[in-house]
């Protein structure tokens, strides 16, 4: 068998070895297109070529911008085979974020999805003379742009077939002269301790950590996997990339980011990567329609869930059942919790897998409650994926233990460190931050755990964010936000603590939709986010599930006091990183004089939100946001 070092190479022995076999399936207008690798390698093919005749060389950038599509992995896979390096960026940055990533990287050229993302780089072209072209895919909008910078994708790969007639067999030599050392890719971290960093991955880093994953969790060829989360994202660019490619599976993209849940189950995946925060909605979906359901499958689910968290706790004590436990969980499965899993569509999902930040247990005890086979993994940009958890050695609060070729240890800080084949080069263009990260070839991930007894990796939080109240006692925020993220109510939580605070309190934002449906059940009138956020009844509604979490506790890091939010936190606004995770540095300065009322023992505040009109005026909305104490 060919050395395949790099992902081009892949590419081209499964073309090689399985030319008629499907690579990639596409949703469009309802239908899913298929392709065959026999496809995916000639686009690859003359896209690379075209780039080529248009002056793009080896070690240039290129990026990508738009939702998950055969197109963006075509392009990135071209850019790398003659030697450039794919620089991924978020379809929902905004124009200022787009340029900081393409001035940075220095991209020479950009493929985007549609007008919507080639007119967030016309934004600034000016601002950014080195770059060639802006290639789309999507045409829709874009027919009668006169704008020398801007070309279709079709007409990239027009110009390969015809730059392969006077160049013949160069491609191949391209290919063929790539190294697993050499930069694949540049992941540009989310930015929630400064300006996003470029992380330098090697083909060689890539296919060590698919390799690793493959051999704890076998994928098939036969395997269809559901891509919906932006290569963009490490985890995109692990499982969704390097391991479709290296395992052979079928890779499927949803029609728009919107059909997600209609096209997983129509699909039925047997393979699947969320985020936590999708595993969250999903659970919080799940748990509303079981509110929302008639009498008898309402009783149906009370009497069977019960044997579903039954069941998942012997896996999680690694106990078996005898034949009678046995027979009423394949009863259960049967009636109730198989036909729920395919509403959703993971009645056939062999492996899950969530990414991004821990899961709270809860959530993930109820998902293998209802038959989810869930892993937890633990990973950074500059270390991706480094533990796993393996079948038959579950546990709900770890991440597992290391995949075969990593290493990590625990230093005295408690701060996670991670060292493999797969650890990255380092951060582009920035040796100082380099030099801090990555300290005699172990990077220091400035993540809090420790390793238990069977070698499980436990996660606690950042090492930064532990919180130390006045009386000395530490607690973890991300853990108590995300136990309260269990509920079906809360979508964001932001815990606030230490400096020398004498207890914890919470800004909580609920799901507006959950909340809403909540609310029209019980006749209660709303106008707004803002409206409803702050009826009496919606506070009654989250303190409840406040209290139920503070009973699981310690005394010092229960929450004495919480706010409903008014608004929603947006990334746009920067609250969030694209991955919606909280900056949390940012969110306690903007909700400053907010946390100040909480601790000034005040019982309101006065929240005023900047609202911009279509005429261009200003205005602002002032709020009484009432600051609730818990009993």
């Amino acid at each position: 068998m060919e050395v395949a070092d790099t992902l081009p190479k892949v590419v081209r022995r499964n073309y090689k070895e399985h030319p008629d076999k499907v690579s990639v399936r596409n949703k469009e207008f309802g239908v899913w297109r298929e392709y065959t690798w026999k496809e995916y390698y000639e686009a690859v093919k003359y896209f690379s070529l075209g780039l080529m005749s248009m002056g793009f060389d080896q070690g240039d950038k290129l990026s990508v911008i738009g939702d998950n599509e055969p197109q963006w992995f075509w392009a990135e896979i071209a850019a790398q085979a003659i030697g450039g390096v794919a620089v991924g960026i978020y379809v929902d940055c905004v124009p200022e974020e787009v340029k900081y990533i393409v001035n940075h990287s220095e991209s020479s050229f950009v493929v985007a999805k549609d007008q919507e993302q080639v007119d967030k780089i016309l934004e600034f072209k000016e601002e950014a003379p080195q770059l060639k072209k802006i290639i789309y895919w999507d045409p829709k909008g874009l027919w009668f742009y006169d704008e020398p910078l801007v070309t279709s994708f079709d007409q990239v790969v027009d110009l390969g077939k015809k730059y392969e007639e006077l160049h013949p067999g160069i491609f191949e030599q391209r290919v063929e002269e790539g190294k697993g050392d050499n930069l694949a890719v540049l992941c540009y971290t989310s930015g929630t301790t400064g300006l996003p960093k470029g992380v330098m991955e090697t083909h060689k880093a890539l296919l060590a950590t698919a390799a690793s994953l493959i051999a704890r969790d076998p994928w098939k060829e036969t395997d269809e996997f559901l891509s919906c989360l932006a290569p963009a994202w490490i985890g995109g660019q692990v499982i969704d990339i390097s391991c479709g490619i290296l395992s052979g599976a079928a890779v499927n993209f949803p029609e728009e980011p919107e059909t997600i849940a209609d096209d997983t189950r129509e699909l039925g995946p047997s393979l699947i990567l969320y985020t936590s925060r999708l595993w969250e909605s999903l659970s919080a979906t799940i748990r509303a329609k079981m509110e929302d359901t008639g009498f008898l499958k309402k009783l149906g689910y009370s009497l069977c869930l019960p044997l579903g968290y039954k069941r998942a706790d012997l896996e999680l004590e690694h106990r078996s059942s005898n034949r009678f436990w046995k027979a009423l969980f394949w009863l259960a499965d049967a009636m109730i919790l198989e036909p729920l899993r395919d509403k959703v569509g993971l009645s056939r999902t062999r492996y899950s897998y969530t990414g991004g930040s821990m899961l709270s247990p809860d959530i993930f005890r109820f998902l293998k409650a209802i038959g989810v086979n869930l892993k937890q993994a633990y990973g950074a940009s500059e270390v991706p994926i480094v533990t796993l958890q393996q079948d038959g050695d579950i546990k709900f609060e770890s991440s597992g233990p290391p995949l075969a070729y990593d290493e990590l240890r625990i230093s005295k800080d408690n701060e996670i460190l991670l060292t493999g084949p797969n650890i990255c080069k380092g951060y582009y263009k920035n040796p100082e931050a380099t030099k801090a990260k990555i300290i005699d070839g172990w990077f220091h991930s400035a993540d809090a755990g420790y390793i238990d007894d069977d070698g499980h990796l436990i996660f606690l939080s950042r090492v930064a964010d532990l919180m130390e109240l006045a009386g000395g006692e530490k607690f973890s925020p991300e853990y108590i936000e995300g136990q309260l993220k269990f509920s079906p109510y809360i979508r964001d939580a932001i815990v606030v603590g230490g400096k020398g605070r004498t207890y914890v309190s919470c800004l909580v934002q609920i799901d507006y939709d959950i909340v809403g449906r909540w609310a029209e059940r019980n006749h209660i009138v709303y106008t707004s986010f803002t409206d409803l956020s702050q009826k009496p009844q919606v506070y009654d509604l989250v303190e409840k599930d406040m209290a139920r979490l503070n009973r699981r506790l310690p005394s010092a890091a229960r929450v004495k006091k919480i706010v409903l939010l008014d608004k929603e936190l947006d990334p746009d606004e920067a609250e969030l990183t694209r991955t919606r995770k909280l900056r949390r540095d940012f969110v306690e300065t903007k909700y400053g004089g907010m946390i100040a009322a909480i601790y000034g023992n005040k019982e309101e505040f006065r929240s005023e939100t900047a609202v911009k009109y279509r005429d261009g005026r200003v205005g602002k909305l002032i709020t009484a946001v009432k600051i609730a104490t818990m009993e």
